[in-house]
């Protein structure tokens, strides 16, 4: 009875935390947002004007609050990433599990469109503000789909790459990797970036919120990926796991 209610008690801590970091997010993103019309700010004892402390026409816009609460560039190094991926024009890009577009808006300039997908209204909603404040060349290439927990809601062909970060793991593998491989056409990939089970140095899931690479390796292969690639030196916290058909 004792671990039932402790098992109870800890989904439901987890559940109140993510729901809480991302309130945090937003609520950063709309204090950036309504501290743009501010004449000056403060940083470190030195005054500095607001416009150069953010830009709403900046492409990488709705990634800032993520950086403000969690320094997350530094350690996930979406650089490396998207460079993995190779040229993206003429590509079309399927960021599953979008979240505040920290990737969407990363890879829209260089793909020929991107389609955010998430489960969640108000991440939606949220990529949609920044959208609305870039050229009409960009967000013309840059569509939100809200999606379900079990399916993408994408149609057969529409995308050339699938990309999961940070997302694998709460996916019931099986079912969602056969999807996707339905969706798939001959030279499509799936690109999956997740935190190596070891001890980081960084702000990471529990290890029972991770995914082991052989067997997300195992998951590819059983829902009927041929070529599964992994890479585990690339990133210093994460892994790559790139499938194709």
């Amino acid at each position: 009875m004792l671990f039932a209610a402790g098992s109870i008690i800890f989904v439901i801590f987890k559940f109140y935390q993510i729901i809480l970091k991302r309130a945090l997010y937003i609520l950063c993103l709309f204090f950036l947002l309504t501290g743009c019309g501010e004449e000056n700010k403060v940083d470190n004892g030195h005054e500095i004007k607001a416009e150069h402390v953010i830009e709403k026409d900046d492409p990488a816009f709705a990634e800032t609050a993520e950086d403000v609460v969690s320094d997350r560039t530094s350690w996930q190094k979406p650089e490396i990433i998207v460079g993995l991926m190779g040229d993206l024009s003429g590509k079309t890009v399927a960021d599953i599990g979008a979240g505040t577009g920290y990737f969407s808006f990363r890879m829209i300039h260089d793909a020929a469109k991107v389609i955010a997908i998430d489960i969640d209204t108000s991440m939606i909603q949220l990529i949609e503000a920044f959208k609305s404040t870039m050229s009409e060349s960009l967000q013309e290439k840059l569509e939100t789909r809200l999606a379900l927990p079990d399916d993408p809601l994408l149609k057969k062909g529409e995308a050339d790459i699938y990309l999961i970060v940070n997302t694998v793991a709460y996916l019931n593998r099986p079912q969602y990797f056969a999807k996707l491989h339905s969706l798939m056409k001959p030279g499509d990939i799936l690109m999956i970036v997740d935190y190596k089970v070891r001890r980081l140095p960084i702000e990471a899931p529990p290890y029972d919120e991770r995914v082991l690479v052989h067997l997300l390796e195992s998951d590819l292969y059983d829902a009927g990926f041929q070529q599964v690639y992994a890479d585990d030196t690339s990133l210093d916290f994460q892994y790559v796991v790139v499938g194709g058909i």
